[in-house]
Parts: structure tokens; C-alpha cells; sequence
């Protein structure tokens, strides 16, 4: 009897597990545009305009620079998200600015070209519905 139960909570555990990932999306990360192996790469991951305003991510991850590309795999359930990058290359953990706040390091948010200065989110959102692939690059001004 006590293996029985043993097995039918694990069971059930299992069962768990697996419907809490079951409405998750493999989202990959490309951060190209990576021009020097110096320090480390990081990314925020916002999903709503409070988040990505206050600048609290709900996720957050780094991976070592390395040139020409760097690759995240996520694990996101569906929903807008706003990606944000920088390249840390002097490793203090911080995106370092100039007199009027423009980015000294290379940076890129999702569904943004460098063309002109960052918005809100509602313009850099994507829309996670299925596995999928983003490409970030990075800009330097």
C-alpha cells in the first residue's frame, strides 16, 4: 500500500510539472550586431508598461559576450513582452551614459533598428504565441 501511495503521488507530481510548462513558448534570442568578446551580455524581459517604464523586469539573464552573436533560449507562457539589451563591456553592471543620458555601450530592444530613439512599450511589445525566434542587434550611437 505504501508504494502504491508513493507512486501515485509521484505521479501526480509529474502531472504537475509538466501542465505548469505545458503553456510555455521556446522563445530564442538573438543578439547580434555583438562587436567584442569583452564582458557580458544582458537582457530584461518586461510584459507590461509598468515593468519596462520602472525598468523592473520580470526576468532577467546574462551570458558571456562573444562575437558575432550571442544566443538566449527562454521559457515564456504567451503573452506582449519587451525585450531589453546592453553589452556590458567594462563589467559594471551598469549601461553607462553620457552627458544626456545617451548609451556609452552597445544596446537593442526588440522590434527596434536604431534608427531613432527608444520608445515606450507598446512600440518595442512582441507577442509571444508560439516557439519563435527574436533578433535583437545591438547599436552604438
Amino acid at each position: 500500500m505504501k508504494k502504491l501511495l508513493c507512486a501515485a503521488l509521484a505521479l501526480c507530481l509529474c502531472a504537475y510539472c509538466f501542465c505548469q510548462n505545458a503553456d510555455k513558448r521556446k522563445v530564442v534570442l538573438k543578439i547580434t550586431n555583438v562587436k567584442s568578446d569583452k564582458g557580458t551580455i544582458l537582457v530584461s524581459v518586461h510584459d507590461s508598461e509598468k515593468s519596462f517604464k520602472a525598468r523592473v523586469p520580470v526576468e532577467s539573464f546574462k551570458e558571456p559576450a562573444k562575437t558575432p552573436e550571442v544566443t538566449f533560449t527562454l521559457s515564456l507562457a504567451p503573452g506582449e513582452y519587451a525585450f531589453c539589451v546592453y553589452h556590458d563591456v567594462n563589467c559594471n553592471g551598469d549601461l553607462d551614459t553620457g552627458l544626456f543620458g545617451i548609451p556609452k555601450e552597445p544596446f537593442g530592444f526588440s522590434n527596434y533598428d536604431g534608427k531613432s530613439p527608444p520608445g515606450k512599450f507598446e512600440r518595442h511589445k512582441v507577442f509571444v504565441s508560439k516557439d519563435e525566434t527574436i533578433t535583437i542587434p545591438l547599436v552604438e550611437f
